[in-house]
């Protein structure tokens, strides 16, 4: 009997053993161009998850809903960052910020249109693109890093887009785990799920 307890606990051993081995791998992803045609044409989506920010100032994070609909983004900030829930609505050309109350409209291309969030200088204009894996298409491409058809990294108008992980939802891969930054803006984004797909 002792021999066969010792058995069992030894193949379990093992089997966590392998297991804690494997390494989540990237879905397989249709040829760049197609995947860049397949996703620019998703117009309306919606992401859930978190996003940390870290400055030269401050470190501070929140719950992420995203809502997408054409060129309109709304997006709700919400969680222990000392903020409230703050909304975000934007057109990409005005920029809208609610919270607490009192509400405030910019023109999202000023110089600084972004820190208005919360200090924040975070490119609103290119986020839509870049958290769906895609360059910005208003702007050269300084450089790209590819991975099994995918983007690993990214960097334009001074920016590093970092993708570190993607995931299948539905018929499109897209990312859970982006990293923007530059000078002293860290930006991390983990997408829990990706859902209201249209064209």
């Amino acid at each position: 009997m002792q021999v066969l307890i010792f058995s069992c606990l030894l193949g379990a051993s093992l089997l966590v053993t392998s297991c804690a081995d494997i390494s989540p791998q990237r879905p397989d992803a249709p040829h760049w161009n197609e995947q860049v045609e397949q996703l620019s044409a998703l117009t309306r989506w919606s992401a859930h998850g978190k996003l940390a920010i870290r400055t030269e100032d401050q470190s501070e994070s929140a719950n992420l809903d995203w809502q997408q609909e054409g060129r309109n983004t709304h997006i709700l900030l919400t969680g222990p960052m000392g903020l409230g829930a703050t909304a975000i609505e934007s057109d990409r050309n005005t920029l809208q910020v609610s919270r607490n109350g009192d509400t405030q409209t910019f023109d999202i291309s000023s110089a600084g249109a972004g820190e208005v969030i919360n200090g924040w200088d975070l490119p609103l204009q290119q986020l839509p693109f870049w958290i769906r894996g895609l360059p910005f298409p208003s702007a050269p491409i300084e450089a790209q890093v590819f991975q099994q058809n995918l983007l690993q990294q990214l960097q334009q108008q001074g920016w590093t887009i970092t993708y570190e992980n993607y995931a299948l939802f539905g018929r499109f891969t897209l990312p859970t785990r982006v990293t923007i930054e530059r000078s002293n803006t860290r930006a991390r984004i983990v997408i829990r799920s990706w859902s209201d797909f249209s064209s």
